[in-house]
Formats: structure tokens, sequence, C-alpha cells
């Protein structure tokens, strides 16, 4: 009985302490989302390609797949240099999964953005970036995907109406 007991209480153990994220790995976590978030808002595309995998996988809403870090920095140029700015940008991880050499985060994110002559854009989605260990043991991003929460067909029906 005593060893039924025991393995019972060993397997409960075992599924609550690989449940629970590791603190240390989290607050990795955060750091890196708070570095990428300012150079959004500070349009840093050197500081945001940092964080990148040469080999990077971008999924992102209403585009075709991106495919490695040079692309992707072609891409964010052009948005750095276009008129449209990033006024503010929340991640919130909502779980982590450890899986070999990476780590799966999936959250949810809020941001503002602007350009001259349109209102204040408000938007807020999902994403799930997978991590990937360096040999250095540093975190960078190798997959990334994000969709909004929002109907954009909605919104531009809402912006029209209130031009009228």
């Amino acid at each position: 009985m005593k060893s039924k007991f025991a393995l019972s209480f060993l397997i409960l153990f075992a599924g609550l302490t690989f449940s629970q994220p590791n603190e240390e790995l989290a607050k990795n976590i955060e750091q890196l989302n708070k570095i990428y978030s300012e150079a959004m808002i500070n349009n840093d595309t050197k500081t945001m390609m940092s964080l990148y995998t040469n080999d990077v996988l971008s999924l992102p809403s209403y585009q075709p797949m991106i495919r490695g870090i040079e692309t992707l920095r072609n891409l964010s140029e052009q948005i750095e240099n276009s008129e449209w700015k990033t006024t503010s940008f929340d991640m919130k991880t909502i779980d982590l999964i450890p899986a070999g050499d990476f780590i799966i985060e999936i959250g949810n994110y809020k941001m503002k953005m602007s350009a001259p002559e349109v209102p204040e854009w408000n938007d807020e989605g999902k994403y799930i970036t997978v991590w990937q260990k360096q040999e250095d043991g540093n975190l960078k991003i190798r997959v990334e995907m994000w969709n909004t929460d929002l109907n954009p067909w909605l919104e531009m029906q809402n912006l029209n109406s209130n031009k009228e």
C-alpha cells in the first residue's frame, strides 16, 4: 500500500513540476519581449533583427510567409521608413512549452499605430513564438506567427462611417 501511495505521489509531483513554467526562462523571455517591444516603438530594425535566427520563418497576418533574416530585414526597413509608426506594443506570455533546444511561447499582444492624416489604429491578437537556444546559450526567434483578434473589414467600415 505504501508503494502505491508513493508511486501516486511521485506521478502527481512530476506532473506538477513539468507543468509549471521555469521562472528563469520566463524572466528571460519577458526581457527579450521588452527589448523587442521597445525596438518596434523606436523603429529600431537592427535591434529587432538581432533577436532572430538567420533562417527565421515569419508567418504574419494577411501576408505570405517570410523566409530568412535578409527578407525579414528588408520588409522591416520598409516599415521603418514608412509613415506608419508603432506608438505602443505590449506582449503578455500566456504559456511556455520547453521542447529540447526550443521554447514555444504562446501569448497575447496589444498595439497602437499611427500615420499622418489617419486615426490612431488599435490592434490586439495572439501569437506563437518558437525560441531556439543558440550555441552561446542565448535565445533567438526561429519561428513566429501572429494574427489579430479584430475584424479588419469591420474596423474599416467603422472608420468610413465616422468620416460621413
